[in-house]
């Protein structure tokens, strides 16, 4: 049904290096955000750092080996002191040396670390999906930026434009005065309204240098020579639609429910901190006194070891309820995003909409107002209209064309948010043409370092000693 949302507008239809160096186009600002913004960057280091939580969580379910060396001086004190034929010192220190090596695996624990391990996978693909909102947020500031540029710009040049119309009118009142077509009045309201007009200009100006400032922060450059922005993307025909697939695919809803499904498994593992655990050692130690060849330890041992925990002052049961509590936080968590994404998506449908009526009006408006302002000129010049008709024909033409531009920039940048409040604001989905981060490719080679080929299988026995007993 939405198969035509994919279809956004972005692709460029030529080819960068075809453009002048100094131009950018839309497509260029939003990929290299996605590629260079420091907040995306770090967030991508934190989500590996995320990843390392599950590797942290599945090693108590792998063996573990410890080596352990140690040496130590003995001192018999049942000996005496001194010799009593030739009262020398007969206490000798003897060094002992001792190495000991040691593999333990955990055989069973009611399955807490298993889904200890579970609810590490699930804090990661929340992780994910705060990346892909974080991306959502640039790419949309990346898109606000890049109009609010192109917007300030414009009004530049109007006010520009009006600054030099005034002074035209100024001149014109200077000369009719000196003929005694026009009185004093007249002349002080066209200053007036010159002096207003540069001072708007300067405004303009400040305004267009913060929106620069604001775009070289998001995008990590400067604007340059910015392009006509290309069609926005196709939007679903209602916002009943644009609900439908936001409540599916919008990371803040896919986050809460990885988070709340992380905290349904931490609070079952920690409703199990009452079995018991089994683990099984095999143990070798030998050793010998300093100097001799002979070792006077030498011993293999394996032992299976069961331990339960029967009272630990409290902790047992207060860990259980903070987790019960922290998942109910987490359900109402879910709950909470399904309401922020249905009224962020009906406020950025119902902002499209109506900017996209007023457009239509605003064209209008700006026709009337040129009309306006032509006729009443001619007429001022003819001594039907005043000074001051002239200014005010001439103010309404600047603030219709003023409109317009706002209304034009609103309308753009509605449509993208409406796509961000869909969940479908992405380099991706957006087809940038640039390297897309993959958060497989490093969970993949944190696996392959810390299983191998014997914790691959053994952890793929724990998988189907689980699935038979169907849990």
């Amino acid at each position: 049904m939405f198969g035509r949302l994919k279809r956004t507008g972005i692709a460029v239809a030529i080819t960068l290096s075809a453009l002048p160096s100094h131009a950018t186009t839309l497509a260029d600002a939003l990929a290299q955000a996605y590629q260079t913004n420091p907040q995306i960057l770090a967030q991508q280091a934190a989500l590996r750092a995320t990843d390392e939580g599950v590797i942290s969580a599945r090693a108590n379910l792998l063996p573990t080996l410890t080596q352990t060396l140690s040496i130590s001086k003995t001192n018999n004190l049942n000996l005496p002191s001194q010799s009593i034929l030739t009262g020398a010192p007969t206490r000798k220190a003897t060094t002992f040396w001792n190495h000991n090596t040691e593999l333990t695996i955990q055989l069973f624990d009611g399955g807490a670390d298993r889904l200890g391990v579970e609810a590490a996978r699930m804090s990661v693909l929340a992780g994910r999906q705060a990346l892909r909102e974080l991306e959502q947020i640039i790419l949309f500031n990346t898109v606000q930026a890049f109009m609010n540029v192109r917007r300030d710009q414009q009004f530049v040049r109007l006010a520009q434009n009006n600054v030099r119309v005034l002074g035209e009118q100024v001149r014109a009142a200077k000369d009719r005065f000196a003929v005694g077509e026009v009185t004093r009045t007249d002349v002080a309201q066209a200053e007036a309204r010159l002096a207003a007009a540069r001072s708007q200009l300067e405004t303009n100006r400040g305004n267009l240098r913060l929106s620069e400032s604001a775009y070289t922060a998001v995008v990590g450059t400067p604007p340059r020579d910015l392009r006509n922005p290309p069609p926005a993307p196709v939007l679903p025909s209602s916002a009943a639609k644009a609900e439908a697939v936001a409540l599916r695919k919008h990371p803040r809803v896919m986050q809460a429910q990885f988070n709340a499904k992380a905290a349904e498994l931490t609070a079952e593992s920690t409703t199990k901190n009452r079995h018991p655990q089994v683990f099984g050692s095999v143990d070798y130690d030998f050793g010998a006194r300093a100097g001799s060849g002979e070792l006077s330890t030498d011993e293999l041992t394996a032992r299976i070891v069961g331990q339960w925990t029967l009272y630990q002052g409290g902790r047992l049961d207060s860990n259980r309820r903070r987790d019960v509590a922290l998942l109910q936080q987490a359900l109402s968590n879910v709950q909470q995003s399904g309401y922020l994404t249905r009224q962020g998506l009906r406020d950025a449908y119902t902002t499209w909409q109506v900017a996209s009526a007023s457009i239509q009006s605003n064209r209008q408006q700006v026709r009337a107002a040129q009309v306006a302002f032509d006729g009443v000129r001619e007429e001022a010049k003819l001594g039907a209209r005043t000074t001051l008709d002239a200014l005010d024909a001439e103010q309404e033409l600047l603030s219709a064309r003023s409109q317009l531009v706002t209304a034009i920039r609103d309308q753009y940048v509605a449509q993208y948010q409406v796509l961000a409040e869909m969940g479908l604001l992405t380099a991706e989905h957006l087809g940038l043409g640039v390297p897309i981060y993959n958060p497989d490719v490093n969970a993949a080679a944190s696996n392959r370092h810390q299983l191998g080929i014997l914790g691959d299988k053994r952890i793929k026995l724990f998988d189907k000693l689980k699935k038979r007993k169907g849990n």
